[in-house]
């Protein structure tokens, strides 16, 4: 995407869902298959799977058949987050778009209103299951989602937010309609449960805001807001909550106001807007499963943001603010951002954010699990980093974009947040991947603007590359692995599986 258009019971799941240590190697030790947004509760995007040489294309399936009129609205970038493919063995679970999808007229034009990205609660927004039959990926079922994506506006300016499930001990959850989740078989996709965090009542102007995010417990957390309906952007909210749904369907939540007391009422002779999470961000968990972290900012301010501890009963633990940090620039909570929280081994916490001075790279944030601030790296915007847990310490991998003129890289960082290795693009294109997977053996797996999956081994040195479908304005997906190291990657609106 070019920048310029701006997560008897315990030991089996603990078998599914990773260990907690570092010598579990930051929850990827035990299951390789993948279960949510960057694999683990802790988004380190990493698995004890060893992927496979990108030698062919196995698979290519549409799931979003609107992406050539979504960018024909911004000029050629498509400008929708999408799920990561969900993978549990034989069975793969995917987004897919239905409905009809309103263009402008001319596309662009913002005519006759709404339309285009004003209009995106037109589609209809599915949960696909799909199995392996030998060669083939068959759909199994398919379960038509009522949820809809928090109005476009203010900081959105037409970036489609992310409607993203999570898969726990053979079921999936899914966003649903006025802050609801439903809980479905995976086998069939048929409904267990719906939880209704805010009462009977369904209120459409309440929103799941994010991706949803499961401990090793089966406990899913996770973020969502209340807006007003005429004026969601230019209106205080009237309400934000965190989550949190139990394995035997105890629902608790908390609101931002209790999680972030005594931020400021007022920015720069305005209100501020209430705290509220960041649209796109996932609560992360931390490795011994006792405290939810995410992100936090005023609705009116991006700048008045927060990196934010609860304990997984929650109940308020710490506010880290993300002003200040710089002599001249502020850390940014970005809505058009997919950035989540991420949990090193060593418990600290990462966070990839924008800045009012260096919006078009941003910075990698990094706090202890007290919320002091440690160190930053000179690149964040949308960025979920993948973390590779080695040797008694681990590794940071990100991209690494310098928009406009390049270069291109993917970097390892060190603990302290210094480049350990580049590996730069051999063509003159973007990274576009939000969130690198790596394997066991460190090798990184990334997806180009230039069409290709890279594959990369430790030292920046380049394993393979298989060219998909040339993605010029693509936007910016993740990639997962399976248990047999297929490859799984997002490109125009498709998924592509690579492999041997």
């Amino acid at each position: 995407m070019s920048r310029n258009v701006l997560i008897i019971v315990s030991s089996f799941v603990t078998l599914l869902l990773g260990a907690t240590s570092l010598s579990h190697a930051g929850n990827a030790r035990s299951i390789p298959d993948w279960a949510q947004w960057a694999r683990t509760p802790q988004h380190t995007g990493a698995t004890s799977a060893v992927g496979q040489s990108p030698n062919r294309q196995l698979v290519d399936i549409t799931f979003d058949p609107f992406a050539a009129q979504e960018q024909a609205e911004t000029y050629g970038e498509l400008l929708t987050h999408y799920q990561s493919p969900l993978i549990d063995g034989n069975k793969v679970f995917l987004e897919a778009k239905s409905g009809t999808y309103i263009s402008c007229q001319p596309p662009g034009s913002g005519m006759p209103y709404p339309c285009g990205p004003d209009a995106w609660n037109s589609q209809i927004w599915n949960e696909r299951a799909f199995v392996w039959q030998g060669s083939s990926l068959t759909q199994l079922w398919n379960f038509q989602s009522d949820w809809k994506p928090v109005p476009n506006g203010r900081d959105l300016s037409g970036w489609e937010p992310v409607f993203h499930a999570a898969w726990w001990n053979g079921f999936v959850f899914v966003p649903g309609f006025a802050g609801t989740i439903y809980k479905l078989n995976e086998s069939d996709g048929t409904v267990v449960d719906q939880y209704k965090p805010f009462g009977p009542i369904d209120d459409p102007n309440k929103y799941v805001s994010g991706p949803l995010t499961v401990d090793r417990n089966g406990n899913v957390y996770f973020n969502a807001v209340g807006l007003d309906p005429s004026n969601p952007w230019g209106v205080d909210v009237t309400g934000a909550w965190l989550v949190k749904v139990s394995p035997i369907g105890v629902i608790q939540s908390v609101s931002y106001s209790a999680l972030v007391p005594g931020a400021p009422t007022m920015c720069d002779g305005s209100p501020c807007g209430s705290q509220r999470p960041g649209i796109n961000a996932a609560p992360a968990i931390s490795n011994d499963g006792m405290t939810v972290y995410t992100v936090s900012r005023a609705h009116f301010f991006s700048d008045r943001g927060y990196v934010v501890a609860a304990t997984a009963n929650l109940m308020p633990k710490w506010q880290a603010t993300l002003r200040g940090l710089f002599a001249n620039s502020s850390a940014l909570v970005w809505d058009q951002s997919s950035s989540s929280p991420v949990v090193a081994p060593d418990g600290s916490v990462l966070y990839g954010a924008s800045s009012s001075r260096n919006t078009a790279r941003g910075y990698l944030l990094k706090f202890d699990s007290a919320g002091k601030y440690l160190a930053n790296y000179n690149f964040g915007w949308d960025e979920t980093p993948a973390i590779y847990a080695h040797d008694g310490t681990y590794s940071i991998i990100l991209k690494d974009n310098h928009y406009f003129t390049g270069p291109y890289y993917i970097t390892q960082l060190s603990t302290d947040l210094v480049p350990e290795w580049r590996f730069r693009s051999p063509t003159s294109y973007e990274w576009c991947v939000n969130a690198p997977a790596v394997d066991a053996n460190g090798t990184v797996y990334a997806n180009s603007e230039d069409g290709n999956v890279y594959v990369i081994s430790q030292g920046g040195t380049l394993k393979g590359n298989i060219f998909l479908r040339l993605a010029l304005g693509a936007a910016y997906t993740p990639i997962a692995i399976g248990r047999d190291g297929k490859i799984y990657t997002e490109n125009d609106g498709d998924m592509f599986v690579v492999g041997k």
